[in-house]
């Protein structure tokens, strides 16, 4: 009787309990290393049965998302009420943990028995390669330490006066290009947080050409990253190999931008980009003894970098100048209340301040990582419930957000929440960027920006909606919006 041996990264699987599905990563021996002919039968029929078993799966799950059309409608009205969702499925357990105590046992206190799942890597790397948000290599833990050491040297007041400084460029650009009728706001912030982020921590920036180019490859790159990779029991698509060529085409041309205007300037002494704070955090890395980066993976932190500091913000900001578009009320009340609290160029928003508020509000319905994939590698018990070995766990600010027991009337928009006592019990309930050890490092430098960028253009202009489709999450890697925002500027009278 033939042997097996199955592995499958963090998450092991077992070919006699789990049916054909995981045979892809068995190796077969027969007795002495030969293997006879009716061994060689069985395995043709294992092997068959276990391809009509994945095309079969593969076309369900591709069926599912696209007539869902968006991978966040596959939740479930069940989702948003219950604590901790599990199903026994035939290759695999999936959990849903929407409560605090799932969110404190999976992304705090147990964070290394639940290490990033294995499917983000295919998702991110064709873009950032081994960086941080997609890598578990032993060097993580610096990796991460870096990029904290990098953000740190950036205060509050550098984070806003970089954020007013460009976008008194843009609205010069916006009234130039005559663009303040028809705003195309998620295009014009992603430009701009790129720009912020990489002023702040690089010291440069792309040409306007580059800064158009890159935001529009990533909105490309997002659209290409099918959510049928975020089912294990898919694995690698059968049914997208044109998609999944587009999209390393498109990241290609994502990395080779960064390459050329960033990583040859931090390796270039005579750049301003080689004394930035990212740089010096890269030199701290070396002087405490580790490997010096390589070209290839300085790459991949600059790339990790540069993403993942603009799209929290971008994605935010689409969505709030949208809601404010929509509500001329709000709209004066922001006004006043920056009237009255001080001009948040000199000091940050107060905990109590409609602008936080708003922000935190909009951060809530639409924060910008959805859902955080984890790997179970040994069992656990949560909620009273056993968790196997291998499971497949999700936890979902989406979910978590506009959860009917966590927060009343969950899914209005209501910023006013947020200036409640009760607000202040936001523990493992508000968590747009994540929480535990794993949790964004820039969400300081995030909050700071947005509360420039959103006073700056309030205090310069006048919202209105535009009659266009309805947008909703994108929801493939993030929550940014799935087709272009506009909005029309109209100058307020006396604003510069």
């Amino acid at each position: 009787m033939p042997s097996c041996c199955c592995a499958a990264g963090p998450a092991v699987r077992s070919c006699g309990a789990a049916g054909p599905i995981g045979l892809r990563d068995c190796r077969w021996w027969g007795s002495g290393g030969v293997v006879g002919a009716p061994a060689m039968r069985r395995r043709r029929g294992r092997s068959m049965r276990s391809l009509a078993n994945k095309v079969a799966l593969s076309c369900v799950t591709w069926l599912t998302v696209r007539f869902a059309r968006r991978p966040l409608r596959l939740f479930w009205a069940s989702h948003f009420r219950r604590d901790l969702l599990c199903y026994d499925l035939p290759s695999f357990q999936l959990v849903i943990g929407n409560s605090r105590d799932a969110v404190q046992r999976v992304l705090v206190r147990g964070a290394a028995q639940y290490p990033k799942s294995r499917v983000m890597k295919p998702l991110l790397s064709p873009v950032i390669g081994r960086g941080l948000f997609a890598s578990e290599d032993p060097d993580v833990a610096t990796i991460r330490r870096m990029f904290v050491r990098a953000i740190a040297q950036v205060d509050d007041e550098a984070v806003v006066a970089a954020s007013f400084r460009l976008l008194e460029e843009y609205k010069a650009r916006w009234r130039r290009d005559g663009l303040l009728k028809r705003l195309p706001v998620s295009a014009e912030m992603s430009r701009l947080t790129v720009d912020v982020v990489s002023e702040c921590l690089f010291r440069m920036r792309f040409t306007e050409a580059e800064s158009a180019a890159f935001t529009r490859l990533f909105f490309s790159y997002q659209k290409l990253s099918s959510p049928l990779r975020l089912f294990p029991w898919v694995g690698k698509s059968v049914f997208a190999p044109i998609r999944r060529f587009r999209q390393k085409r498109v990241a290609e041309r994502m990395r080779a931008l960064i390459r050329n205007r960033f990583v040859h300037a931090l390796r270039d002494d005579s750049s301003p980009a080689a004394s930035a704070p990212f740089a010096r955090a890269v030199a701290e890395r070396e002087r405490t003894g580790e490997a010096p980066l390589s070209d290839e993976r300085l790459l991949d932190e600059v790339a990790v970098m540069l993403l993942a500091g603009h799209e929290t913000s971008a994605s935010a900001m689409s969505w709030l100048l949208r809601e404010l578009a929509g509500n001329e009320a709000l709209q004066q009340r922001l006004r006043q209340d920056m009237q009255a609290s001080g001009a948040p160029d000199t000091r940050a928003a107060s905990e109590a301040s409609l602008l936080k508020s708003l922000i935190n509000e909009v951060l809530r319905l639409y924060p910008p990582i959805p859902i955080y994939p984890r790997d179970a590698t040994q069992a656990d018990t949560i909620e009273g419930r056993q968790i196997k070995a291998g499971a497949f766990v999700l936890v979902s600010p989406w979910l978590i957000h506009r959860h009917a027991e966590l927060w009343g009337d969950p899914l209005s928009f209501n910023p006013d929440r947020f200036r409640t006592p009760s607000s202040a019990d936001a523990v493992n309930r508000f968590m747009p960027f994540g929480s535990g050890p794993r949790a964004c490092p820039g969400s300081r430098f995030a909050m700071a920006e947005m509360q420039a960028l959103v006073s700056g253009i309030v205090q310069a202009f006048d919202l209105r909606p535009v009659k266009e489709p309805v947008a909703q999450p994108l929801g493939n890697l993030t929550t940014r919006p799935d087709r272009e925002i506009h909005v029309t500027l109209e100058p307020l009278p006396g604003a510069g």
